[in-house]
């Protein structure tokens, strides 16, 4: 079986559950698992069904999550999918579909077999990165948490501009809520410095003021998980743009969901 290994130094293979992709000839899954291996991810690889159901019962593998093609080739679908949860023991990987966004009918039958989250093309590296971060947590979790419109995160690529003080630097929107955004940036500010920023909605800018509350530089302390950069929480937003904010991350959440 064709394997990619490649370890992120500040997160060792041995305190992350691998990510088994399933890609059955697919070039686009093949090319996500070397996307994954520069990102830090153990990732391994199964061309067929079979392959993945060894992958899951090798002892030497604690598997979080399985990425499919949404098209999987296989004669039963909901036997598949139950023999990927049973073969990952007390703690079964989430799954993820990966492909061309397929009709509402497909897409339910999907969630029936017990597929949870999807990564639809084209997917960027933010929304690639931030799925499979909640894939591993909920497969940690024992699954999805019930779906809550409260300060709710969503993935977003968005370049933008910051500005602390008279320095402005460029940055992009990696998640947004209604209560603030995760920026990654080349030169975070400090904690608790004051920052103003225009979030690109698609519907409306909105220009808003945030506060540092947490960074991830270079260094022993880096989250591998995160890009570099910096948390902010919105300061002085009104009502009208934490209502704009939630619309859209509602909005979002139901495309990266079955």
């Amino acid at each position: 079986m064709d394997r990619f290994i490649q370890v992120h130094r500040e997160r060792p293979v041995s305190q992350q559950p691998s990510i088994l992709i399933v890609d059955v000839g697919s070039e686009s899954l093949a090319a996500m698992g070397l996307r994954l291996s520069q990102m830090g991810y153990h990732a391994l690889r199964a061309k067929t069904t079979d392959q993945a159901l060894e992958s899951l019962a090798d002892d030497r593998y604690e598997i979080g999550v399985v990425i499919l093609p949404d098209d999987l080739p296989v004669f039963d679908l909901e036997r598949s999918m139950a023999a990927f949860r049973e073969r990952g023991g007390d703690r079964p990987p989430t799954l993820v579909a990966s492909g061309s966004r397929p009709s509402a009918d497909d897409r339910d039958r999907l969630r029936r077999t017990g597929v949870e989250l999807a990564l639809w093309n084209p997917v960027d590296d933010h929304t690639l990165r931030f799925q499979l971060n909640a894939a591993l947590a909920h497969s940690s979790a024992g699954g999805l948490p019930p779906r809550s419109r409260r300060a709710q995160r969503v993935p977003t690529n968005w370049p933008i501009r910051v500005r602390t003080g008279a320095r402005v630097k460029p940055a992009k929107i990696y998640s947004l809520s209604s209560n603030g955004a995760y920026l990654a940036i080349a030169a975070p500010s400090l904690p608790k410095a004051q920052v103003a920023l225009t979030v690109p909605l698609p519907t409306e800018d909105l220009v808003l003021a945030g506060e540092v509350v947490m960074t991830n530089v270079p260094g022993n302390l880096t989250k591998g998980n995160l890009p570099i950069g910096m948390a902010i929480r919105f300061v002085g937003a009104d009502e009208a743009q934490r209502e704009a904010l939630a619309d859209y991350t509602v909005e979002r959440a139901a495309q990266l969901l079955l």
